[in-house]
């Protein structure tokens, strides 16, 4: 990208400092700046149009440079994106510094050498941005490959989270825990009913930003010895023990009323999934099936679910062995 291209984003409450910086970077060859001087307005440009460097003032009403800075690097995280971010002050003490950094500012300056030192700042931090973006998306395309491949892997590279594979593994292990300890082992199977419409309006990246967040959001949800697994593209799995008989746990009604027609935010926006949830489990007075088959059971309880806004729950019986 050419030097006069690249967007810079300055938010400044100062008219004077903001003549300065206009000066310096319009001297520098840089003409793609925009300015403002609210920091909440500067959040709302970068959701539409991101920048590769923003500079902003430290004290502002509203929203301190601190606060912002910290914004600016959660919608990054969500995006999947990287912004050089500069805050100016007139302060110069080592405490400053260190709250700065601290709080994920790239870098600081001091109003007093803003015509001497700006310009120079600004092309690095081009150059560390461009950079941090191609990392990030030579990282992003390693997923979309690490997906797309068959292997023996455990891992489903989109979420982080179990494939099949260990879903199937672990689930063992509960069903021997429930077996060998007492309670029930359960899996709950979260189907989404539209993940292909979602995939035919939306570019890869974009899917796999939803399905990250919803594996995220499951995470949440459950206790920390429970587990959450991806087994199939459409379907999250949630492997858990429950004091005997389950299925009636006010657990499985909050997760699913945390997830039913709910919408999480993407780079593109807020896009919603239609969820289906079932149960199954299984206990000493039903016997322990293999894992394959409670899972089967679970799966034949999803679809009918998708537009009721109910959760289909069932015990193993051993007639299904059969």
């Amino acid at each position: 990208m050419p030097q006069g291209d690249i967007p810079i984003l300055v938010v400044d409450d100062a008219k004077f400092s903001s003549a300065i910086i206009a000066k310096a970077l319009r001297a520098g060859g840089f003409n793609n700046v925009r300015f403002t001087n609210n920091p909440l307005q500067a959040l709302r440009s970068l959701e539409k149009r991101p920048a590769a460097v923003v500079i902003s003032d430290w004290l502002m009403p509203v929203m301190d440079g601190i606060e912002l800075v910290r914004r600016i690097k959660k919608l990054d995280e969500a995006a999947h994106r990287y912004t050089y971010t500069m805050l100016l002050t007139t302060r110069d003490d080592v405490e400053a510094l260190e709250e700065s950094f601290r709080s994920g500012v790239d870098d600081f300056l001091n109003k007093a050498n803003l015509r001497t030192q700006l310009l120079p700042r600004v092309v690095a931090a081009h150059r560390i941005a461009r950079r941090q973006n191609e990392l990030l998306g030579a990282n992003q395309q390693l997923r979309r490959k690490l997906r797309d491949t068959q292997t023996t892997d455990l891992v489903d590279p989109t979420t982080g989270l179990g494939n099949v594979r260990y879903t199937l593994n672990k689930l063992g292990d509960v069903l021997k825990h429930a077996e060998t300890r007492g309670g029930s082992a359960c899996v709950i199977l979260v189907g989404i009913q539209n993940l292909a419409i979602v995939q035919q309006q939306f570019e890869p990246t974009v899917v796999d930003e939803l399905m990250s967040a919803l594996g995220s959001r499951l995470r949440q949800l459950v206790r920390p010895l429970d587990t959450v697994t991806r087994p199939e593209p459409d379907l999250f799995a949630i492997l858990l023990t429950q004091p005997a008989p389950a299925g009636r746990g006010e657990v499985f009604r909050r997760i699913f009323d945390s997830l039913y027609m709910r919408s999480f935010k993407t780079s593109r926006g807020f896009i919603p999934i239609v969820i289906g949830m079932s149960i199954c489990s299984a206990d000493a007075s039903t016997g322990f099936p293999g894992p394959k088959l409670l899972m089967e059971l679970a799966s034949k309880g999803i679809v009918p679910l998708f537009d009721s806004g109910t959760i289909s729950s069932r015990a193993f019986d051993p007639v299904d062995a059969i």
